[in-house]
């Protein structure tokens, strides 16, 4: 192995301004503190309400940049995105194969946003639910 000399070694936790200012603030609540949800889906044009959390809604990859350009004017700093597979990206299996396409809403979202704002944490939920054979993050049970 080719010796290297690196100024610093960061914590992968520390490799994103948002994840310092996480690690750094004592236990206080700020905006800073705060991830603004971003339910994605298949369909690329969408834009659908959440009856359930008035003024949320479901985006599709394409309205993506009008949703977060004002909020990110405003200081937004950090998202978490959640699958809302449609369509072709609704296959359900064994394995939740489909959270990894690579062409996927939530996949295409993630370029998309380190293409846009490349300050802004990105993170994902890892609940394959969504692309599961079966409901509720519930392990598969065998019936004898």
């Amino acid at each position: 192995m080719v010796p290297r000399h690196l100024g610093s070694y960061l914590h992968s936790s520390l490799a994103h301004p948002v994840l310092r200012a996480w690690a750094s603030v004592p236990n206080t609540l700020s905006p800073v503190s705060l991830m603004y949800p971003l339910f994605i889906t298949s369909d690329a044009n969408g834009i659908e309400a959440i009856a359930a959390m008035p003024g949320v809604f479901r985006y599709g990859v394409n309205r993506l940049k009008e949703a977060l350009d004002p909020l990110v004017k405003e200081g937004l700093r950090s998202v978490i995105l959640f699958g809302v597979p449609r369509d072709e990206h609704a296959v359900k299996d064994p394995t939740g194969s489909a959270a990894e396409d690579a062409q996927g809403p939530v996949i295409l979202a993630i370029r998309l946003l380190r293409k846009l704002y490349p300050l802004l944490l990105v993170a994902c939920d890892v609940c394959l639910c969504p692309y599961l054979a079966w409901p509720l993050c519930m392990r598969k049970q065998v019936v004898k």
